[in-house]
């Protein structure tokens, strides 16, 4: 009877591990997902944790083609606005009411002899402002030449009261031909004063500025916008505009000017991607404290009473790993002390993200070994960590193509369209296969890729990213502008009087996700550059942080919600 009851007592047991047998193991991690062959993805789009809801192909209507060549993108209420990287078309507006049904309804004015909203512009839905950049453009040989008047114009502001049919209020002359990333800043305390900032990535001049901020205080209404601060690399420290550094064996020249940037949500500094040097951040707390200074640029490190001004203990962050890439873009964690940072590279092995910590209120302490006490000030700590002064590089993530031993090794031959099973992986040469934009929320982030596709990325724990979903669209087989980022070029095709009338492809496509995503009404949203545009339902880990309603966009600290960056975050981040 003992033997039975000692049976008897491993009865539960035994039940419990059968159950457990029995039941569905969980899905385990595989890593991040190579980019499937263009051949192989499904005609809907090959994905995880994500649901195509809605597409269009941005059609061109002359050729009933996709259009190609599709720039950044926003939003204004239920008005999308997707931009054009070259100035053979313009901008367009595209109807969101039913997000299910993207509609183009219309094209957004522009500057003549310019690409409109190439990679960024930003709206203001409860001011009915939107502002759109413009960038110099060219052709194969051709290059559209803007009348003389309009060349410096880099910025144009628009009355989106009819977000349908919005009209132009203001031309910004930003002293440059070579507009590249521009951002609103909002002012917290007075919601009416919105600040423009441009950097001038390409080709700046004698000044040595990088970035030019003007007041739009008034606009669209009353609109007369007014510098208000400018700030260079070369201004204020008399770095050259190239660095050369040579090495055994070759040398390489890189450019030391402003991608990208971001203003914090107090509006204080402003975070900076900068080509060679990293990341870092300036100081514009003058400007959102609205007092008075100088907005000529710094000419020293020591030189005061400016409005935009370097710190002097600052230390950059270097770009990524190999650092063939430089960094692109950066976009603040709401509610954390982190940015993530996007680093563009058009050659093997390309650009990934790298996570910084830049917090400048968390402490160390020490203690006592013996007791364990903490000793130190009479705070309780024994110092400050000021990564807003020294960042630091916490984390990376990258795509499998991006590893350097799958890159090309001196002699070896590569076809020119090689092929999915080649030797350096799926596809991996034949495009680009760099990281482009981001949009941050506390615990998950969304990336497009050239070459790559749309990314979620988990970083609850900043140190180990790791990839939550992708999602891979299937590019058409022809555009009418071949962009030659993913794929090679015939020459243009031009009309009587030498303007380009299209450009083919040489071969399909790539995947060319390449806008910034933003959300609207609980979707994520993005343009590509070759497949028009995506409206896509996350549904893995962490989708509860997209709000159900209105509209997010990166680098857009107030201008969707007072007080928030990207938007209002309806589950707030706890470790």
């Amino acid at each position: 009877m003992k033997r039975f009851a000692r049976w008897g007592s491993l009865v539960p047991l035994a039940i419990l591990i059968v159950a457990a047998c029995s039941s569905p193991a969980p899905e385990s991690y595989s890593g991040v997902q190579p980019r499937t062959p263009i051949d192989k993805i499904p005609a809907g789009g090959q994905m995880k944790n994500f649901t195509l809801v809605a597409t269009n192909p941005l059609l061109d209507p002359k050729f009933n083609l996709p259009r190609g060549a599709n720039g950044g993108i926003t939003a204004v209420r239920d008005c999308l606005y997707v931009g054009s990287n070259i100035a053979a078309q313009p901008t367009l507006v595209v109807d969101m009411k039913d997000m299910t049904k993207p509609a183009v309804v219309g094209e957004l004015p522009g500057i003549p002899g310019k690409s409109m909203g190439t990679e960024s512009f930003q709206g203001v839905s409860d001011l009915s402002l939107l502002v759109n950049t413009t960038r110099m453009s060219a052709i194969g040989k051709y290059t559209y030449k803007p009348s003389e008047a309009d060349k410096n114009i880099g910025l144009v502001v628009y009355d989106a009261t009819d977000c349908r049919k919005p009209t132009i209020v203001a031309k910004i002359d930003v002293k440059n031909e070579f507009t590249h990333y521009m951002n609103l800043w909002r002012d917290p305390n007075k919601p009416d004063r919105v600040l423009a900032s441009v950097s001038l990535g390409n080709g700046a001049p004698a000044d040595g500025v990088d970035i030019r901020v003007y007041d739009l205080t008034g606009c669209p209404k009353s609109c007369n916008p007014k510098l208000v601060g400018e700030w260079g690399l070369r201004a204020q420290l008399g770095v050259p505009q190239s660095v050369v550094t040579k090495y055994e064996g070759g040398q390489r020249t890189d450019s030391t000017q402003t991608h990208d940037h971001t203003w914090s949500l107090d509006g204080r500094r402003i975070h900076l991607a900068q080509t060679k040097y990293g990341y870092f951040q300036i100081d514009s707390s003058a400007i959102a404290e609205g007092r008075s200074c100088d907005p000529s640029p710094a000419k020293s490190r020591t030189e005061s009473g400016h409005c935009l001004s370097v710190f002097p203990d600052f230390k950059p962050l270097p770009a990524f790993g190999t650092e063939v890439a430089t960094v692109h873009g950066v976009v603040p964690v709401p509610g954390r002390p982190y940015v993530i940072l996007n680093h563009e590279g058009t050659t093997c092995p390309f650009g990934g993200i790298t996570i910084a910590y830049i917090g400048n209120k968390d402490a160390y302490n020490n203690y006592d070994k013996q007791t364990g006490a903490i000793v130190g000030p009479a705070a309780g700590y024994a110092g400050s960590f000021r990564a807003d002064l020294f960042p630091r590089n916490v984390g990376t993530f990258a795509i499998p193509e991006q590893n350097p031993d799958r890159c090309p090794k001196p002699g070896d031959q590569v076809p020119a369209t090689t092929s999915a099973t080649g030797p350096y992986g799926v596809d991996v040469l034949r495009g680009s296969k760099t990281v482009h934009d981001t949009i941050a929320f506390p615990s998950v982030i969304f990336s497009t890729w050239d070459g790559g596709g749309l990314r979620a990325i988990d970083i609850t724990n900043p140190q180990t990213p790791f990839e939550l979903g992708y999602f891979f669209n299937k590019p058409p087989q022809e555009v009418r502008w071949c962009s030659g980022r993913s794929g090679l070029c015939a020459d243009a095709e031009v009309d009587g009087e030498g303007v380009p009338v299209r450009v083919k492809g040489l071969i399909p496509p790539d995947i060319e996700a390449r806008s910034y995503p933003i959300t609207m009404n609980g979707y994520i949203v993005y343009s590509d550059s070759v497949s028009g545009l995506f409206v896509l339902k996350y549904t893995g880990p962490h989708a509860s942080e997209i709000p159900a309603q209105g509209t997010c966009v990166a680098q857009n600290p107030n201008v969707q919600a007072i007080g928030y960056e990207p938007c209002k975050p309806y589950v707030t981040w706890s470790p």
